[in-house]
Order: C-alpha cells, then structure tokens, then sequence
C-alpha cells in the first residue's frame, strides 16, 4: 500500500480497539486510561531513539487524537460485544529515523501496555477474538516492513472503517474540507 496515495505524508499512526472489559473497567474507561499511557510511551520511545542522534535535541511530539467511535466486530464467526475505536496521528519534527529495529521496539512497548491492561496472549489461528485492548502500528513515515512479528504499513487498514473514520476525522483537522449541499446530487 502507497501511503502517498492517501495524502499522508509523514508520521506514525497507532489505532486503539477494546470490546470487552479489563482490569481498569469497560472499553471506554480503558481507552480513557490508555490515553496519556500511549503517549508518554511514545515521548519515551522516541527521546530514547534520538539520544545518540540529535545529542540534546528533544523529541517533540504532536498528538492528534480521533473520537472514539463504535463497531461491529469485523471478520469473526461467533458472537462478541461491539468495538470502541479510536486512533492517533503522531507527528513531530524530530522523529528518528524509521528502522525495523525502533518500530520493533515501540511494538514492544505497546504490547506490553496491552498485557498491563489485562489481555491475553492469543494463538495465531484464534485471530480476532474479543480483546481489552487492541494496539496496532498502522504506519511509520515511508518504513516497509514484513515479516511475521510486524507489517507496515498495516496490511488491512484501508478496508476497515473503524480505521478509515477515524482517520479521515484526524486528517480533516489538518486540511479543512466543506460539504456541499445541492438537492440536484442527491436525487435518487
């Protein structure tokens, strides 16, 4: 997938999904809790990556934060609660440089935070069961990667809405669009 085709040009995007409760409470309350967690990881992650590059030069993230938004469950056979989504964009000026080793490393991190919240580890062929917290790298700047521990940019993202909505939400704040409204379109 040609990132450039979306119009996105640069940064790391990271989706949020939980259905079920965790150790802190319902979907919701876990997103809210997850918030600053995710944040202060990637502040960390991303000073820790440039201290042998840009010597005092301080990582400066920008997060731009979706709604949360609600959804059926996509692609399982056997019933489960809806999903609370969300997604953030992360940008910055001094971002390290991509590498399959840092993205590795922010994926560490992340899951870690999952366990933290409660969910268990599952067996490949168990994929999509109900989760407490669901954290994905959706991209990282122009970095390809695939192997079997990670794919970027994700492989699925351009075909969920539970993605594209938020996504398109996030975008939106940075580039101003308006609708236009005129009877004569939307006539059947």
């Amino acid at each position: 997938m040609e990132l450039s085709n979306l119009n996105i040009k640069n940064g790391l995007c990271i989706s949020l999904g939980a259905n079920i409760d965790s150790k802190f409470g319902s979907p919701l309350e876990s997103l809210l809790m997850c918030k600053p967690k995710v944040e202060q990881i990637i502040k960390e992650w991303g000073n820790q990556s440039n201290i042998k590059k840009n010597g005092n030069i301080k990582f400066d993230p920008n997060f731009s934060w979706s709604s949360v938004y609600e959804s059926e469950p996509h692609g399982v056979e056997d019933e489960q609660p809806n999903y609370l989504n969300t997604l953030v964009l992360i940008k910055s000026n001094y971002f390290p440089k991509p590498s399959n080793f840092k993205a590795k490393l922010l994926l560490k991190e992340l899951k870690k935070l999952e366990v933290f919240f409660g969910r268990q580890k599952t067996l490949k062929e168990k994929k999509w069961l109900s989760r407490c917290l669901d954290l994905d790298i959706l991209w990282w700047e122009d970095l390809i990667i695939m192997d079997e521990e990670l794919t970027l940019p994700h492989p699925r993202f351009v075909n969920r809405n539970f993605v594209i909505t938020p996504l398109s939400e996030v975008l939106k704040k940075e580039q101003k669009i308006k609708k236009i409204e005129d009877k004569r379109w939307s006539l059947d």
